[in-house]
């Protein structure tokens, strides 16, 4: 399977968010998955990356020209791109799954269009999202409140699932090998 990634680019996070990033990495790796994700050597996405690498997994990078410099060296691809809207794109289209770890904005960014891609081109898939801590939380309660205002289908709603720890998330992503 080819897991999409989605995580924070930034350093010094607490430990146990790190933990996360590289639980998960080793379990990709072991399963022989591809990883997609940024592509770079920053944050939780070189957490990630070189957990999977470590494990025997292959780790596609979508690399952004600008910051090419940066890339990561266990990246077994790396597709370059111009754009962020470039980089999202190709991300979506090779990943059988999306994961979000912690992040920020852009991690946001990521998970919306992931969503708003599958939804307008009818391809679904599924979406796991990290809920450590309730991070994620105001997330999921305003698309519920979108979901019951009618502005959103239910059935986008019932592809996400939230995990209230890296454990259960990896026992979900198991089912999915299935």
């Amino acid at each position: 399977m080819k897991i999409a990634v989605y995580c924070s680019a930034r350093t010094g996070l607490p430990d146990q968010v790190i933990a996360d990033a590289r639980e998960l990495g080793e379990e990709i790796g072991r399963n022989g998955d591809t990883l997609v994700y940024g592509g770079l050597e920053m944050g939780l996405m070189d957490v990630t990356a070189t957990a999977v690498s470590r494990a025997g997994g292959k780790v596609t990078g979508v690399v952004p020209q600008t910051r090419a410099a940066r890339q990561h060296p266990a990246n077994t691809v790396s597709i370059h791109v111009s754009t962020l809207h470039e980089r999202k794109q190709i991300m979506e289209e090779k990943a059988d799954i999306f994961i979000a770890l912690d992040g920020g904005y852009g991690t946001l960014d990521e998970i919306m269009s992931a969503l708003a891609s599958m939804s307008f081109f009818n391809e679904p898939k599924p979406l796991l999202i990290l809920n450590r801590d309730n991070l994620y939380t105001p997330l999921r309660d305003m698309m519920r409140e979108m979901t019951a205002r009618g502005l959103m289908h239910p059935e986008i709603l019932g592809r996400i699932t939230f995990h209230p720890n890296i454990r259960s998330l990896i026992e979900h992503l198991k089912t999915l090998h299935s």
